[in-house]
C-alpha cells in the first residue's frame, strides 16, 4: 500500500492555525459534542435503572453492558463495507435519528410499567448497532473534510468535546436519577441524538463517487476480507488493534460491575456517584487540550506507547478502593483521573496515525475492522466481569482485572509503533 508522509512541520502549522474557521467541520463537531453529552448521561443512567428501578444482579449487569457493545462484534465488519459503498453524511444523519428514536422508547416504556431488563438490553444493541454505523462512518468522513495534517487537531477536538460532556454528563445524570429516576434523564440523550442529526443534514462535504455497477456487485466477504488484511498486514495497526482490545477488555470488565459495586458495597448514592465521574473526567479534559502538542513534539510512537502503559498504571489505584467510603471515593478518583488523561491521549495518536497511514477509500473497512476488534471484546470482557462478579465478588474481579489491564502497553512497546514518529516510519504503512 501506498505509504502517505506526514511531516511534523505540517502538525504545527494546522496547530497553530486550527479550524475554528471550517464551518462543515464545527457543525460537525458541535453536532457530536451534544450527543455525547447525552451520551455520557445515559452511559450513567442506563445501569443505574437497572439497578435502583428492576434490582439488576451482578449477571444482569454484565449482559446489559454487553448487549450495547455486542453490535461491534458481530455487525463490525459488514458495517465497514456499508460505510465505504454508501454516501457517509446520510448514514449518520440516519443513525443519529435512530438513536433519539429508540432512547425515546425507554421512558415511554417505563411510563406504562413494561419496562425490564429485557427490553432495557433490547433497546441497547439496538442503539449499539447504529452507534457502531455513526462511529466508523464520522472517523471515515473526516479524511475528505479537512487535510491530513488536520486531522490530529481535529480528533483532538472530538476528544475535547468527549472529556466535557465526561465531566458535565454523569454529574447532572446522578441529580436527575436520584430527583427523577433515570429512565427520564434518558430523554435528554433522545433530544441531543435529535439535534446532532440535524446539524449533521447541514454540513457539506465531497464525498466520494458511488461505486460502478461492477464494483458495487463485489462480494461483501471480499470487502470485509480486505479490511481484515489492511489491519493484520500491517505491524502498526495490529499491534495498536492487540493493545486496544487488550486494555477494553479488563476495562469492560470492572466497568460491567463498577456502579453496582460503588452503590452495594461501598454505598453511593446516584448524586456521589455522578460527582465521582465528573470530577474524574477533568483528566480527560487537561489531555484532549494537550494531546496534539504532544504528537508534535515526541511523534506518534512515543505518545501511543507511554499513554498505554500509563493507563495500566492508573488500574493500580483500585486496589484501594475498598473500605471506608471517604477512602474508597480518593482511590476511585485518581484511577479514573488518570485512566481518563492516558485514554484520552492514546486515542487522539492512534487514530490521527490510523488515518494518516490508511488511504481515503480503505478508511470505512479498517475503521470498521479496528471496531470489530478492539470494541468487539467489550462485550466479552462485561460478560467476563459480570460471570466472575457472580462467582467471586465484586471487588476481587476488580483487582483480576486491573492485573490483566496492567499487561496490554506491551503489544505496541514490541512493536514497530514505538518508534513511529509519523506515517514515514518503516513499518508504519498500512
Amino acid at each position: 500500500m501506498k505509504q502517505v508522509e506526514l511531516q511534523h512541520e505540517t502538525i504545527a502549522l494546522q496547530q497553530e492555525q486550527g479550524l475554528w474557521k471550517d464551518g462543515n467541520f464545527l457543525k460537525l463537531w458541535t453536532g457530536q459534542s451534544l450527543s455525547m453529552f447525552g451520551s455520557q448521561i445515559t452511559t450513567m443512567a442506563l445501569p443505574l435503572v437497572a439497578v435502583m428501578t428492576l434490582n439488576a444482579t451482578p449477571f444482569q449487569m454484565g449482559v446489559l453492558h454487553a448487549a450495547e457493545y455486542a453490535p461491534f462484534l458481530l455487525f463490525g465488519l459488514i458495517a465497514g463495507v456499508w460505510v465505504d459503498r454508501l454516501p457517509k453524511r446520510p448514514l449518520l444523519i440516519a443513525a443519529d435519528l435512530g438513536r433519539a428514536l429508540l432512547f425515546g422508547l425507554i421512558p415511554l416504556l417505563a411510563l406504562f410499567g413494561s419496562l425490564n431488563i429485557a427490553l432495557l438490553c433490547t433497546v441497547a444493541f439496538l442503539a449499539g448497532i447504529l452507534t457502531t454505523l455513526y462511529s466508523i462512518g464520522y472517523q471515515s468522513i473526516l479524511p475528505y473534510m479537512l487535510g491530513k495534517g488536520q486531522l490530529t487537531d481535529a480528533n483532538a477536538k472530538m476528544e475535547f468535546s468527549r472529556s466535557v460532556a465526561g465531566v458535565t454528563g454523569p454529574g447532572l445524570a446522578g441529580l436527575m436519577v436520584q430527583w427523577m429516576t433515570g429512565v427520564f434523564a434518558i430523554v435528554l440523550d433522545a433530544l441531543s441524538f435529535v439535534v446532532s442529526g440535524i446539524l449533521t443534514s447541514t454540513v457539506s462535504v465531497k464525498e466520494p463517487q458511488p461505486k460502478k455497477e461492477g464494483q458495487a456487485n463485489a462480494s461483501v466477504w471480499k470487502d470485509m476480507g480486505e479490511g481484515l488484511r489492511i489491519v493484520f498486514g500491517s505491524p502498526c495497526l495490529r499491534s495498536i488493534a492487540a493493545c486496544s482490545a487488550t486494555t477494553n477488555f479488563f476495562l469492560n470488565m470492572t466497568q460491567a460491575i463498577l456502579i453496582l459495586y460503588a452503590t452495594k458495597e461501598l454505598r453511593f448514592t446516584p448524586v456521589e456517584i455522578g460527582l465521582l465521574m465528573t470530577l474524574s473526567s477533568s483528566g480527560a479534559v487537561l489531555s484532549a487540550l494537550m494531546s496534539s502538542r504532544l504528537v508534535a513534539r515526541f511523534g506518534f510512537g512515543p505518545v501511543i506507547t507511554g499513554s498505554a502503559f500509563c493507563q495500566g498504571i492508573a488500574g493500580l489505584f483500585l486496589f484501594g478502593a475498598a473500605g471506608g467510603k471517604t477512602a474508597a471515593f480518593t482511590m476511585l478518583f485518581i484511577s479514573m483521573f488518570l485512566m481518563g488523561l492516558a485514554t484520552t491521549v492514546y486515542n487522539v495518536a492512534q487514530v490521527s496515525f490510523r488515518q494518516s497511514i490508511t488511504e481515503p477509500e480503505l478508511l470505512g473497512r479498517m475503521n470498521a475492522t479496528m471496531r470489530f476488534i478492539v470494541w468487539g471484546v467489550i462485550p466479552l470482557g462485561a460478560f467476563a466481569g459480570g460471570s466472575l462478579g457472580t462467582w467471586i465478588g465484586l471487588y476481587p474481579t476488580i483487582l483480576t482485572a486491573v492485573c490483566g489491564g496492567m499487561l496490554s502497553f506491551l503489544w505496541v512497546f514490541l512493536s514497530p509503533v514505538r518508534t513511529a514518529a509519523d506515517g514515514r516510519t518503516k513499518g508504519a504503512d498500512a
